[in-house]
């Protein structure tokens, strides 16, 4: 994680554990040249190099969506606009109020009851009524048994 974030490790055991937050004689007992065939000594550091090339890639990756969505929002915002000239200005803003039937009526002139068109309504339930009215009692004793109450 520390090269990683860092590019690499100090190559010196007393810097190493400080930074790992391990005693030095903990860091040069299981640092074996097992772990130091993951690692090349540069200067005062060990680096890995393969997970250097990974987080290249990684970034690059990450580089190319970037760009890849920049490009998208552009497109899509150039084909909003397009829509937009598209559709058209209106050529002039109205003026004045609505003229027609509507403009005279207040809401306290309407009953809710005559926006109901009653023979609709009726046709409509008449089926669902007689159902509900024929359905067998709730209270029976099948509801009790299924509900082992």
């Amino acid at each position: 994680m520390e090269c990683w974030v860092n590019g690499g490790v100090p190559s010196d055991f007393k810097e190493m554990g400080k930074i790992l937050g391990f005693p030095e004689g903990e860091i040069k007992q299981f640092f074996s040249k097992y772990q130091t065939a993951f690692f090349e000594n540069v200067g005062s550091q060990f680096i890995s190099k393969e997970l250097n090339e990974y987080r290249e890639g990684y970034e690059n990756t990450r580089k190319l969506k970037s760009e890849g969505g920049k490009k998208g929002a552009k497109n899509k915002k150039e084909k909003q606009d397009a829509e937009r000239l598209a559709q058209g200005q209106p050529e002039a803003l109205p003026q004045g109020r609505p003229e027609g039937s509507l403009s005279s009526i207040n809401s306290s002139q309407v009953i809710s009851n005559q926006l109901i068109d009653k023979g609709v309504i009726s046709n409509s339930n008449d089926a669902w009524v007689r159902d509900y009215e024929n359905a067998p009692d709730a209270w029976s004793d099948n509801y009790l048994k299924a509900s082992r109450g």
